[in-house]
């Protein structure tokens, strides 16, 4: 007979598991094959950035909603109903066979004809459901364990980056081999939301039901000026990495590369380094210390950004250049996510997770419009766009100095306080 610790366990486990495989899911699906979509779909690229950036803001501004309505109420609906969202985004490739009767049969909004109005549609759906899920998974998997608790969130994010990094070959690949019909991916996302059903059964919180959304932000009052510092930097991070990934196909295609570095080749290998070195950042986070962790990886970031965009070396050198680049340029956000959780109030995670993830991806959703406008007036110059867009990271290095100021201030004052 298995002891009740056992037991317990084992549903730990299996709840982290399935949490973990349903970001795999949300991330693999959702608004992720929007920038490879618009190039096999031949979408007009600056029409395609304000649809990505309407659609992200409004999703993800709602992301602090949903990460308190997780913190009262439990995480397992806005894990399982977030990601069932999602799976709208595979309707994108069967849509493209329609598009002249849906043109003919809707009427035009704002310029916007009827396949981009149902388009909208589509992707609005699978950026609520994305933005649903990542509050409550976050908090799940930071809190999974209190001393490890950057080495399993980057666990949660390692997994989700790849089926974020797989999205676009696999959504390209299911596009050009079957005619568009891109719905049979139903299939295998059906089975793994199935196994989450049965297995993510998180254990309630024993703070749940007691706060409201607006006493969950009043309690962060006390660290507010780290959560705003890291807020920016983050919205930073995430606006170039979008800008980035947005023009990428017509970067790849500008530098002279082989089409399938465009069409999602060279966005796989960034997220499969980013994938790669996130859980031993994690580790090193834990062991040395977030703060000094993340001033390192803020400087490699912005360093492999310029590089990236700017040098134009042989094809496998590039592919190198993408790998060192996302090992780098994506993991400020896990490290940054997990200084948060841990400077915030425990009672207070998924508000916090969804501040740092939502917020910032919010304000970062500016970037594919920034950029789509300026790819048009600059002669559609792919390379000159993004180097204009890199000088923000190096704001970002700047609001990484001061928030390591601002809490070495604090420990110092609170250790102080202490004595007294």
């Amino acid at each position: 007979m298995e002891k009740p610790n056992e037991q317990m366990t084992r549903h730990a486990v299996a709840t982290f598991v399935a949490v973990v495989l349903t970001h795999v899911l949300a991330d693999f699906m959702g608004m992720t094959v929007w920038p490879i979509y618009k190039t096999l779909a031949g979408l007009d690229v600056a029409k395609a950035g304000w649809i990505a950036t309407i659609v992200a803001t409004g999703g993800t501004a709602l992301q602090p909603l949903f990460g308190s309505v997780a913190d009262r109420f439990g995480a397992r609906r806005m894990i399982l109903w977030g990601t069932l969202l999602t799976f709208f985004s595979v309707l994108l490739g069967p849509l493209v066979n329609c598009r002249q009767a849906l043109d003919a049969w809707l009427p035009s909004v704002f310029g916007f004809s009827g396949f981009y109005l149902v388009v909208f549609i589509i992707l609005a759906a699978g950026r609520i459901g994305q933005d649903m899920f990542h509050p409550a998974g976050a908090a799940l998997a930071g809190g999974f364990s209190a001393k490890r608790g950057a080495l399993f969130l980057a666990i949660f994010i390692a997994m989700g980056s790849i089926g974020y990094g797989l999205s676009q070959i696999a959504f390209r690949t299911v596009f050009n081999q079957f005619d568009h019909h891109t719905e049979i991916l139903l299939i295998p996302a059906a089975m793994i939301w199935i196994f989450a059903w049965f297995k993510c059964r998180p254990e309630p919180a024993a703070h749940a039901g007691k706060k409201s959304v607006v006493a969950s932000f009043r309690a962060l009052r006390p660290v507010a000026v780290q959560i705003l510092l890291l807020f920016f930097m983050l919205a930073i991070s995430s606006g170039v990495m979008g800008a980035l990934f947005f023009l990428l196909p017509e970067l790849a295609q500008e530098k002279g590369y082989p089409a399938w570095l465009g069409q999602g080749g060279a966005f796989g290998l960034i997220v499969f380094g980013s994938t790669v070195f996130m859980v031993p950042m994690g580790y090193l986070a834990d062991r040395f210390g977030k703060l000094r962790t993340l001033l390192a990886i803020v400087i490699l970031s912005t360093l492999s950004y310029h590089a990236l965009i700017r040098l134009t070396p042989t094809a496998p050198v590039f592919m190198l250049v993408c790998v060192v680049g996302g090992a780098f340029m994506g993991t400020v956000n896990p490290l940054g996510v997990a200084l948060g959780q841990k400077i915030a109030p425990r009672e207070n995670m998924s508000v916090v997770s969804a501040i740092l993830m939502g917020w910032a991806w919010c304000l970062a959703s500016t970037a594919p419009s920034i950029a789509g406008e300026l790819y048009q007036r600059l002669g559609h110059n792919a390379s000159r766009t993004l180097s204009l867009m890199s000088f923000a990271n190096l704001l970002m290095v700047v609001l990484t100095l001061m928030l390591i100021r601002v809490v070495r201030k604090k420990a110092a004052e609170a250790a102080v306080i202490s004595k007294e």
